[in-house]
């Protein structure tokens, strides 16, 4: 699972935000605390969605989570007590790389992938230890796992379709049995059953979408690709009908992931919110613009603050945090006005509390913020029109003039619908597919 539930902020309430933030950050934290820091490096967008599901079926109140999860502070991970969702989610992250990079090795032999079998090999063990502990099926699920080979090496099925659901079977049961053990393992068990059909649905498609995205790269190695053997395709680029065929079955298991998310025991806005987000990271991986029942969430272009405009927000930030301070009063002040003024607008926003503001200099996306802004600078200074390039608008402009070949301004295409949900996070939402290759949509 690689990041097909990857979630835009864009259009979400910030309850909602807050509720993936600390699912997200919880889910890696709890990486941190149970199979140490560098298995933080693991983690990915789908294994928190199952957090994100198992966290919204237990009832639990994120803000009853311990002060860790609460914090910004990467670096602050959590002792003693943890959600049971989130230890089955970060269990599961470190158990799937481990089953990835066992097929890495046996489909490729690559040293890279041999290197990191083994260093991980600790991180791997203790999460086996940890799922024999709960009951987990392991055993099972590595049996079903290693039947992919052979698989592979038998094609059955009387049409394409059958072929395809045969191949992805492996992945999809290991998936539905993951799924349906950490609903139980939460004592939902009125819902193991839907559950472990929605991880069925979802394997499908995460195994499909795989090969849909690797059919070129899998050929050119002449390595082993489900839509290629499906539809017995012997050129680089695939064909129009298989294509076709297999974009419809990806729409027709988004459909039926659909109906299992509106199924589930959980709060409408989450459903929405869970239906909407595969839609859109589906569409953007298929590139495609076929038309979707579903509803759209549009965002409106914000315009760049101007350098006062943050100066007077960082300034009534930092008021309103500073208040309560004695004699640390002025020095709450300016720490908070600094930051404020720096950071990730939707980090600080979210901060409420000087301490809080504190804690974002150990966030690693502040971090890396900090960073990029720094290293752009100097090239930022050499360009023509620094005060234009500052802004996204500007920076799309100019590199459609360079795709154009000319200095003429047009937009060769190039979205002006993208919005910033808040100034430092770049993020794209009804763009129907035009940015797809620019960096406009990479905000999580």
């Amino acid at each position: 699972m690689f990041g097909l539930m990857r979630a835009k902020k864009c259009g979400t309430s910030d309850a909602e935000k807050h509720f993936r933030r600390l699912n997200y950050c919880g889910t890696c934290k709890t990486m941190g605390s149970l199979y140490g820091q560098k298995s933080r490096l693991l983690l990915n967008h789908d294994t928190v969605f199952l957090a994100e599901i198992l966290t919204a079926l237990s009832g639990e109140n994120v803000n009853d989570w311990g002060k860790s999860y609460q914090t910004f502070n990467c670096l602050n991970v959590p002792s003693g007590e943890m959600p049971l969702s989130l230890q089955f989610a970060a269990t599961t992250n470190v158990i799937l790389t481990e089953f990835k990079l066992a097929d890495h090795v046996a489909d490729e032999g690559k040293r890279r992938y041999k290197f990191a079998q083994r260093a991980f090999s600790a991180e791997f063990q203790k999460a086996e230890d940890l799922l024999d502990s709960w009951k987990f099926p392991l055993a099972e699920v590595k049996g079903i796992l290693q039947s992919q080979t052979v698989r592979e090496s038998e094609i059955s099925g009387n049409s394409a379709n059958e072929i395809l659901e045969n191949l992805a079977a492996p992945t999809s049961d290991a998936t539905a049995i993951f799924f349906a053990e950490g609903v139980k393992l939460i004592g939902k068990n009125d819902s193991v059953n839907l559950a472990r059909e929605l991880g069925s649905a979802f394997g499908v498609l995460v195994y499909l979408l795989d090969a849909f995205e690797d059919y070129a790269k899998d050929f050119s190695v002449n390595q082993f690709n489900a839509i290629r053997a499906a539809f017995n395709l012997k050129e680089s680029v695939m064909s129009a009908e298989a294509k076709r065929k297999t974009v419809s079955l990806l729409r027709e298991l988004e459909n039926r992931i659909v109906e299992k998310i509106h199924a589930l025991p959980i709060a409408e806005n989450q459903k929405t919110l869970f239906a909407a987000r595969l839609a859109d990271n589906l569409q953007r991986k298929l590139k495609t613009n076929l038309p979707v029942v579903r509803a759209k969430t549009v965002c409106a272009p914000k315009s760049k603050r101007t350098f006062a405009q943050r100066w007077q927000v960082a300034s009534e930030k930092a008021k309103t945090m500073a208040r309560g301070f004695s004699w640390q009063m002025p020095l709450v002040f300016l720490f908070v006005f600094a930051f404020a003024l720096v950071a990730p607008a939707q980090e600080v926003k979210a901060a409420k509390s000087a301490r809080e503001c504190f804690d974002l200099r150990f966030n690693l996306m502040f971090l890396g913020t900090m960073f990029g802004s720094v290293a752009a600078f100097p090239r930022t200074l050499l360009m023509n029109n620094p005060e234009e390039l500052l802004t996204k608008k500007g920076r799309r402009k100019k590199m459609a003039q360079a795709a154009a070949g000319d200095g003429s301004g047009d937009s060769g295409g190039w979205c002006d619908a993208c919005c910033c949900c808040g100034d430092g996070c770049d993020c794209c939402c009804e763009c129907n597919g035009c940015c797809d290759g620019c960096d406009c949509c990479s905000c999580d």
